[in-house]
């Protein structure tokens, strides 16, 4: 992600650096109003026999996958927001996973070995370049977190990086096209690595994430190369091969789009791929650090009127400050930007979990550890009711209650 730059469209200033973008459904900012009824009461996902919600996108989804909807489901009524960061406990600032080591997270630096996120992300591209990692996911799921996989697929056609064009990729990957074989072989290298990583003989549920940001003009799903029918098909297809084909049925799909304020017609009216397709419906969001709050809510506020409107868990898939918050001035921006635009807002309480980038070294990163600028900010975050850790008690709660992380073996009634 770059530092957006600034011009107009249709009169109104933003933040966006594509011109491509023009091309897009433009629109003035959205004014949120208060829906007449709450996310959770809207949730529309059946249930099975024992009252746990059904994945929309796979009714065979494993119970243990229905169990992890059903807890973030009832997360909503509770309070507070689930914290998440990309990579949490596979790099920092000041190291790196070598071998099976899981000692490490710059979560746990910084609040004195205490905290750990209540979501962890990881790279599904890692699993097709051969990276094992079983010892993390497993580690981070007993410790209490959700598991998310996100994915930038190459370019299946040439094997060019995610943003190459070349070749049609978004109608090449499908059956008979000349990017399928490759494509096919991609989501069967992922399969077989989200299949191993299991506790206690179950295969761990996961969030997964991919063709997401298709409005920002980036990817070769995007708008840059691809129009909304076209994606839908691919996305329809990529996601019947991975539940038919793969028989992945641990699987909860997350389709996010970004900067869903901005393109809000475009986004739920164009892009979207229907509700069977999606189980979470998120929303990335990336900004400079002088606009980002305001940048955050609106695009909250607008995901979840969408996510009542649809009846779906909502979550800030990927957001955080363009480039890192090392540069950022305000020493306050874990409570005042990040934390109570949300907790605080009516409409963005009732997200279930907002996830943060990787730390890459002490010039990128996205948490502070101490001594450095917002350390403070983040710790008085964690100490917060408003968000939610692995270890906080509201969450401990709820993952006993339905048998998840290191309770897996309580085998209900649900919920207790």
């Amino acid at each position: 992600v770059g530092t957006p730059l600034k011009k107009t469209i249709q009169g109104v200033e933003t933040n966006d650096p594509f011109e491509e973008l023009e091309t897009l459904t433009s629109e003035l900012p959205v004014t949120p109003f208060l829906p007449n009824i709450s996310l959770h009461e809207s949730i529309a996902y059946e249930t099975d026999g024992e009252g746990l919600y059904i994945p929309s996108s796979n009714p065979s989804a494993t119970r243990l996958t229905r169990k992890l909807l059903s807890a973030m489901v009832e997360l909503l009524q509770h309070g507070g927001i689930l914290f998440g960061q990309q990579n949490a406990n596979t790099n920092g600032q000041n190291w790196r996973v070598t071998d099976t080591s899981t000692e490490n997270c710059d979560v746990a630096n910084t609040t004195g070995g205490s905290g750990f996120p209540a979501v962890v992300g990881y790279n599904a591209q890692d699993i097709i370049d051969g990276v094992d990692l079983s010892a993390q996911v497993i580690d981070a799921y007993v410790r209490g977190a959700i598991i998310e996989f996100y994915w930038m697929p190459p370019n299946p056609v040439t094997g060019g990086e995610p943003w190459n064009c070349s070749g049609n990729p978004v109608e090449e990957l499908l059956p008979n096209g000349t990017g399928h074989a490759s494509f096919t072989s991609m989501l069967r290298k992922i399969g077989a690595g989200l299949r191993q990583y299991k506790y206690e003989g179950q295969s761990i549920p996961i969030l997964f994430r991919v063709m997401h940001e298709m409005t920002w003009p980036r990817y070769w799903w995007s708008i840059k190369c691809a129009n909304p029918t076209t994606y839908r098909r691919a996305y329809k297809y990529m996601q019947d091969f991975m539940i038919v084909n793969l028989g992945l049925d641990n699987i909860l799909f997350t389709w996010a789009a970004a900067k869903v304020s901005w393109y809000e017609n475009a986004t739920f009216n164009q892009w979207y791929p229907g509700d069977d397709c999606v189980d979470i419906l998120g929303f990335d969001r990336y900004a400079s650090y002088e606009t980002y709050g305001e940048d955050l809510l609106a695009d909250c506020q607008t995901a979840v009127i969408h996510g009542i409107d649809v009846g779906k868990v909502v979550v800030a898939a990927e957001t955080g400050v363009s480039k890192g918050i090392q540069g950022v001035p305000e020493t306050d921006f874990f409570m005042k930007s990040f934390l109570l635009p949300m907790a605080n807002d009516p409409l963005c309480k009732q997200i279930a979990y907002a996830l943060t980038w990787a730390n890459f070294n002490e010039e990128k990163y996205w948490i502070p550890l101490k001594g450095q600028p917002n350390y403070d900010s983040f710790v008085e975050m964690y100490q917060s009711n408003k968000s939610v850790f692995s270890e906080d008690p509201r969450w401990v709660d709820i993952q006993m209650r339905y048998g998840l992380g290191v309770y897996s073996s309580y085998d209900g009634p649900f919920p207790v």
